[in-house]
């Protein structure tokens, strides 16, 4: 019974990783990614770690860059969506700085 359960262990822990590492398209990546940059620029930005122009030019070329490399259009034009509207980049004062 202890090998059988080591066994599943072992497998799991070998295969569950691959595969979970698999689960999103390009796409989907781009898309967290860029989100998560956006956040964590107007973190640092509330906190007052960065200028307003740095912050500014770092978050439009998010913007920028983002438009391009998510190809998926739902996900663009939901990133773009949630670049506009987000309540996140609201409270922090970045939907100012954001063109």
């Amino acid at each position: 019974m202890k090998l059988r359960i080591t066994v599943l262990a072992i497998i799991s822990e070998i295969f569950l990783p691959l595969y979970s590492a698999n689960s999103f398209s390009k796409s989907e990546y781009q898309y967290g990614f860029y989100w998560g940059s956006l956040n964590s620029i107007c973190a640092a930005y509330s906190i007052d770690a960065m200028s307003d122009e740095d912050a500014g030019m770092i978050l439009n070329s998010l913007v920028k860059m983002g438009n391009e490399r998510i190809k998926d259009s739902n996900l663009n034009n939901r990133f773009n969506k949630l670049v506009k509207t987000a309540d996140v980049l609201k409270k922090s004062g970045c939907s100012k700085l954001i063109k």
